[in-house]
């Protein structure tokens, strides 16, 4: 079972001024390069009732995401099950949603994230800002932890 995060994973930088997901154009906001034909990849070679998206936000960004995820085509894209689709507000709240659906690899943007989940066995650091990646570096126990910068690493690691 393969978890994966939405904003900076799928759905390009929320923070990028020309691509800003929290604006009224917001779906106009690109994919990151490859998520959707690597994410149907995934689902072919591991089954889509084995692949979920895990994503944190408010209320009104999960709208937002969902109608950006139907906009861009991703469920006829990748045939990504909507059912393996969860939503949480709080980071840690990750984690539950990992044990309840048997996940045992995430790929996310944030180390903040993956430290609530360092108990799964692999865990990917997906193109990291500085920060994010400052918080890997200085951390101890990262052993099942790999920084991967593009969708074709991940194909290459899963």
């Amino acid at each position: 079972m393969i978890g994966i995060d939405i904003g900076r994973v799928i759905i390009s930088g929320d923070t990028d001024i020309e691509n800003q997901f929290f604006s009224q154009q917001y779906l106009e906001v690109p994919a990151v390069e490859n998520a959707f034909e690597s994410i149907a990849e995934l689902i072919e070679k591991y089954k889509a009732e084995n692949v979920y998206l895990v994503s944190k936000c408010s209320e009104k960004t999960q709208v937002k995401t969902l109608n950006w995820l139907e906009y861009k085509g991703f469920f006829h894209q990748t045939n990504f099950l909507r059912s393996n689709l969860w939503f949480c507000r709080d980071r840690k709240d990750k984690k539950e949603i990992c044990e309840n659906n048997q996940i045992k690899k995430f790929i996310d943007d944030r180390f903040s994230v993956l430290l609530h989940l360092l108990e799964l066995e692999e865990l990917y650091l997906f193109n990291p800002s500085e920060e994010e990646l400052k918080k890997y570096n200085d951390y101890d126990k990262k052993e099942n932890v790999q920084v991967i910068r593009t969708w074709a690493e991940v194909l290459e690691k899963i």
